[in-house]
């Protein structure tokens, strides 16, 4: 599977509603200033939270790359404002799920700092756009958030299970069931401890 076919694999696992029109686009661009004038801010507390927080630290890396790391977020940030979200835009944050995989860079981080910038932009917008534009706004934000994190997340497993079958000589359906043990065990687990909880909650009260 190709990047390409990889793309629109996942595309069409999203719900459509939830994945930003060209028209959608065109009126994120129409807002292109806003986002210039926060440009400079958001990158530099985007990274001052990731090197100063204990949990993405390790996950960041050298801070000697910071200025690196800063421009490629910059790169990303004024591509994105221009709207354009065609089949390239999509098959581009498919390739950063791929690069993630390659920096170690955990899901849950990127989903994490996905919020934070979702937020100081949304705090922004609501302070300096009259209501009913700053919500149209943010809800194209919030779709593209949703669908950049869809493409991320599913090409970062895709990748990682096809380098699993591959080196393993498992094929998909044995995998499979491999996985699907493991879930077993952990409703197993999950389940009695949840059944523990509800009885100690129980007999407290």
């Amino acid at each position: 599977m190709n990047l390409t076919q990889m793309t629109q694999a996942i595309l069409q696992k999203i719900p459509q509603s939830m994945i930003p029109t060209p028209t959608e686009g065109e009126l994120l661009h129409s807002y292109k200033s806003f986002f210039q004038q926060h440009e400079a801010r958001l990158i530099s507390e985007f990274y001052n939270f990731l090197y100063n927080d204990p949990s993405t630290q390790a996950v960041i890396g050298d801070p000697s790359l910071r200025a690196q790391r800063e421009n490629t977020l910059r790169q990303w940030y004024q591509v994105t404002i221009n709207g354009h979200f065609d089949e390239d835009y999509w098959a581009w944050q498919t390739l950063v799920g791929i690069v993630h995989v390659k920096h170690k860079i955990p899901n849950a981080a990127m989903l994490s700092m996905w919020s934070w910038m979702i937020n100081f932009l949304q705090i922004r917008l609501l302070a300096e756009l009259p209501a009913a534009e700053a919500h149209a706004v943010i809800t194209i934000l919030q779709k593209l958030n949703a669908t950049v994190s869809s493409l991320i997340v599913e090409s970062f497993l895709m990748t990682q299970q096809e380098a699993i079958t591959r080196s393993s000589g498992l094929n998909e359906r044995i995998l499979g069931r491999f996985i699907n043990a493991e879930i077993d065990l952990l409703l197993q687990q999950g389940r009695q401890l949840l059944s523990e909880n509800l009885n100690l909650k129980t007999a407290v009260a």
